[in-house]
């Protein structure tokens, strides 16, 4: 089955036409796991999740919104009781330094108050998984002067000694790549496969083992070919699959079935 594994119906770039890009989805017979970046986002993928058979949702806060608003946790515990079994991770978290000038903007005092206040979040995030058996959805970006975010996170999962989780629209290099499928990661792959210039994405892709591996959009963002410039949607996570596929030497069609599996193990589908 197509699955869709990480994307964001539930933000505001779907507020005009939500009902027909699910509808979309409805038409395929997809999954599509909506991911919350905020408290608001969070209650409405649990929303979206709740009335539609074939969504699920992940709650949490992403690490350039630490500085926006407190993480409660309490708050996301109430959101996971009233999702039950349709809400299937934390997360969206873990370190984000291309938006540090951003970030320092709104009130942090400095970079390392930054890295501070993300790893804070993000170990409160593995504790919301842990408590509730739900799985880590992680987000990482590396900054043009501060390049460590995945050795960042990859030292906190080993403290936490946490193995459950998605690196999701993976970045970092090759050799950390490796170190996050050793530690028992999936590694989530977007449009950006698609239209890679530098070729890092496609050599992790050939030796990855495809037990490890989860498509995603990333919807609104990451827009694959041959629809780049325009809004992504879920649907549109085939092209992703259809890359995937001329880099194995698969079928398109098994590696939808393969990562289909893969996002059910992981999330509990």
């Amino acid at each position: 089955m197509l699955v869709d594994s990480h994307a964001h119906l539930n933000f505001k770039a779907y507020n005009d036409d939500r009902e027909e890009v699910v509808g979309r989805c409805r038409q395929i017979g997809m999954k599509v796991i909506n991911i919350g970046a905020a408290l608001a986002s969070s209650q409405s993928a649990v929303d979206l999740a709740l009335s539609e058979p074939e969504m699920y949702a992940a709650v949490g806060l992403h690490p350039i919104h630490v500085f926006d608003e407190q993480f409660k946790i309490s708050d996301y515990q109430g959101l996971i009781k009233k999702g039950g079994a349709k809400v299937v991770a934390a997360g969206e978290s873990g370190f984000d330094y291309h938006h540090l000038p951003e970030i320092l903007a709104k009130g942090a005092a400095s970079v390392d108050d930054v890295k501070k206040k993300q790893e804070e979040v993000f170990r409160q995030h593995i504790a919301l998984a842990r408590e509730n058996n739900l799985a880590l959805v992680v987000h990482g970006r590396n900054g043009k002067d501060e390049p460590a975010a995945y050795q960042d996170i990859y030292r906190v999962l080993k403290d936490e000694s946490w193995t459950s989780g998605v690196m999701h629209c993976f970045g970092g290099s090759e050799s950390e790549a490796k170190q996050f499928v050793e530690h028992g990661f999936y590694l989530g792959f977007t449009g950006i496969i698609t239209f890679d210039k530098i070729g890092v994405l496609e050599e992790i892709v050939k030796w990855i083992p495809l037990e490890k591996m989860l498509i995603e959009t990333d919807a609104p963002y990451l827009t694959p070919e041959p629809h780049r410039g325009k809004r992504n949607e879920p649907a549109h996570v085939r092209y992703v699959a259809e890359k995937i596929a001329q880099i194995r030497g698969k079928t398109t069609e098994e590696i939808i079935a393969i990562t289909g599996q893969n996002a059910i193990n992981l999330f509990k589908l």
